[in-house]
């Protein structure tokens, strides 16, 4: 009996997206930020002949005060300006935007608003 516990807990728990469920912690931590006026970093995906040689890389667009800046890991924030942004697709782990220039911009649907707002205004 206790065998068969302990084999339903650990099927329970690989079913149980841990990434998921602490990522919403942080992505309501840096909404909540933002709203306030400060400055977040948002991570996400960017391919841009310009920032990225044409690359995907992972990194982290700077949005709050001040102009939007895109940095990659070790790497020194650069001005972002895709200008405007065309919705390409959308799924549960990620919304893509299209910018004039062959820019590519991949973020978490939940941050994808607070982003355009920023890049906006």
């Amino acid at each position: 009996m206790g065998e068969l516990l302990v084999v339903l807990v650990g099927n329970l728990l690989t079913m149980i997206d841990m990434s998921e469920l602490f990522g919403g912690r942080r992505r309501r931590a840096r909404a909540a930020a933002f709203a306030r006026g400060l400055r977040v970093s948002v991570p996400c995906v960017l391919r841009s002949e310009e920032l990225t040689s044409g690359r995907e890389q992972r990194g982290w667009i700077a949005v709050g005060e001040g102009p939007a800046t895109w940095r990659v890991p070790g790497g020194a924030p650069v001005a972002f300006e895709p200008g405007e942004l065309t919705m390409q697709a959308v799924d549960r782990q990620a919304v893509t935007f299209h910018a004039a220039g062959g820019t590519e911009l991949r973020l978490h649907p939940d941050e994808a608003p607070l982003v355009l707002r920023a890049l906006a205004g």
